[in-house]
């Protein structure tokens, strides 16, 4: 039966068939290839948040030796860096957009603490560690998905 049907099939017909089953086959190959190669992003990508994470709690532990002298800066650090080291890692962009602009939070933070180190006030350090507390709490929305 099946060479009934082709033979009753023009060249051109047989032809249009071979090619469409190429490119189905080619479709779902590209297909299987891709999925595979997200997923190596992915994980990259959530090793590289892991990575951000694990340096601004250790930026952290820098401030404090910074911020000796001001007990409240060091109760306030000593909080940040146990929220911060604890910060689940993620793939969203979204989160490593917000991981770095915590880094940069920190650094104004390093800016602060080195300028008033000696005198009593601290700057703008406090302020600074309060946004990247309402950060973390960003973050969270982007992680707990």
């Amino acid at each position: 039966m099946d060479k009934a049907m082709l033979t009753v099939l023009e060249t051109y017909e047989i032809v249009i068939i071979v090619l469409v089953l190429a490119v189905f086959v080619g479709v779902i190959i590209a297909a299987m290839l891709l999925k595979n190669k997200r997923k190596r992003g992915v994980d990259e990508s959530v090793l590289e948040s892991r990575d951000e994470v694990n340096e601004n709690a250790r930026t952290v532990q820098v401030l404090k030796v910074l911020a000796e002298g001001k007990p409240e800066v060091e109760q306030k650090l000593d909080e940040l860096y146990d929220k911060l080291l604890y910060l689940t890692p993620s793939a969203e962009e979204e989160v490593a957009v917000i991981d770095e602009k915590i880094k940069n939070a920190l650094g104004d933070i390093k800016i602060e603490l080195t300028k008033t180190r000696g005198d009593e006030g601290c700057g703008k350090a406090e302020k600074y560690i309060e946004d990247i507390k309402v950060m973390i709490a960003e973050r969270a929305v982007y992680t707990q998905r």
